[in-house]
């Protein structure tokens, strides 16, 4: 029979078959098949079988203990929510949200499902905080049209004035229109080549004004960067090979926002200190509600990382990369 859990205040309705005449006298099947079947509801049932809605609660609990009823979960579902569950246990996370892995490219259907999944995270939130990067601004390509007008997006690092579709000022209007919700752009570069022209710049008003925007957001996403040659933090020009490889002496595991951080989830002390314009990691992490995006098994260390920093309080990831985060799979 189906699998669907029985509640006393079910109303879910339907009626498309007749008992069978070996149920005519046996309540709990009679009860089952009516609920499983037929789909009527705990309270049509009662009527039908001129039994109390309590009585009948009772008559489908008692046909699943009698093994009438036997409730089933797909194997696979059953597996990604046992990992999930034990992700969230391990780094402290509020939810995780597992897509398989599939043969072929996995990363398209991670920012699908993230996509489909922010509207429900930002319900309640007042300001989203948006970084920067190719994972931001696919989820964000994605987002369905929806109406938050009371939302506001906020640009959390300065802008780039690259050829890259992946800005974080471009993330941050793409979402904010998805939304037609309120777009607060950073109007400042990411990175300047002097602390102290760092100082100056911000304390202007109106980037010292934007900064405390920053900080009174009450979630955030952004993705784990790499901190790789490749990666795009170099590609944007925020940080020289000469810098990066800096920070890579120096134990860097990831990037998140434009800062890098160790194995441990620490932040790391180097050549752009005070040089980036944007939140600070300890700001970020004060954000109360942090949505990380990360697929890959290539990402996994650099995942890993921001999940013991604390940086994270709600991942989506697929099956393989969350296997590796808990020591069952390879990245390989």
């Amino acid at each position: 029979m189906a699998s669907r859990n029985p509640a006393p205040d079910d109303t879910a309705a339907g009626l498309h078959g007749a008992l069978p005449i070996d149920a005519a006298y046996n309540l709990p099947l009679r009860a089952a098949f009516a609920y499983y079947v037929d789909n009527l509801s705990q309270a049509e049932i009662a009527e039908k079988l001129q039994v109390s809605r309590a009585s009948v609660h009772n008559y489908l609990r008692q046909a699943q203990q009698e093994g009438i009823v036997r409730i089933s979960l797909d194997p696979g579902i059953a597996a990604r929510q046992e990992l999930a569950d034990r992700i969230a246990d391990r780094f402290d996370l509020q939810a995780v949200y597992i897509v398989p892995s599939l043969a072929g490219e996995v990363r398209p259907s991670v920012f699908r499902a993230a996509a489909m999944w922010l509207g429900d995270l930002l319900e309640g939130v007042d300001s989203l905080g948006v970084a920067w990067g190719e994972t931001v601004h696919e989820v964000a390509s994605l987002l369905p049209q929806r109406s938050r007008r009371d939302l506001h997006i906020v640009q959390l690092i300065g802008s780039m004035t690259l050829p890259f579709r992946f800005t974080a000022e471009s993330c941050t209007a793409l979402i904010a229109d998805r939304f037609g919700a309120d777009c607060f752009n950073f109007h400042a570069p990411a990175v300047l080549s002097d602390p102290a022209l760092v100082s100056a710049l911000c304390a202007e008003p109106i980037l010292a004004d934007h900064l405390v925007r920053m900080a009174k957001c009450d979630a955030a996403l952004f993705a784990i960067g790499l901190s790789t040659v490749d990666s795009h933090i170099v590609q944007c020009g925020v940080a020289t090979e000469q810098e990066l490889a800096i920070y890579q002496e120096d134990g860097a595991a990831a990037v998140i926002a434009g800062r890098f951080i160790d194995a441990n989830g620490v932040p790391i002390s180097g050549p752009l200190n005070g040089r980036v314009i944007g939140i600070d990691l300890d700001r970020l992490r004060a954000i109360s509600k942090r949505i990380v995006v990360s697929a890959g098994p290539e990402r996994v260390e650099a995942l890993r990382a921001a999940l013991v920093g604390g940086f994270a309080t709600h991942l989506v990831t697929d099956e393989r990369t969350a296997a590796c985060l808990v020591g069952e799979g390879t990245a390989a």
